[in-house]
């Protein structure tokens, strides 16, 4: 997985700074997709010890697992039968 280029590596860093001084948090973990170029690009960025780190993303993927997720196709396709 390749990361995000030095400058909006910089930008995350300045919003993870805020996050950990207003919040105290002890962990972060953002995670970025976005269409450059006809292509989608896709990278995570931790930041903390890798203990909690790795403890955030196994929360977030637990929370947000395949059970939690709403499928945008079906949210579509209701809105294009109510469209008729």
């Amino acid at each position: 997985m390749k990361g995000p280029d030095e400058r909006t590596r910089l930008r995350i860093n300045r919003v993870v700074a805020e996050i950990v001084e207003e919040l105290g948090a002890d962990a972060v973990v953002v995670a970025v997709t976005r269409q450059r170029r006809r292509a989608t690009e896709t990278f995570a960025v931790p930041f903390g010890n890798l203990h909690a780190v790795r403890g955030l993303a196994e929360f977030v993927y637990t929370a947000l697992g395949p059970d939690e997720i709403e499928d945008v196709t079906e949210e579509e396709d209701e809105l294009e039968e109510d469209d008729e």
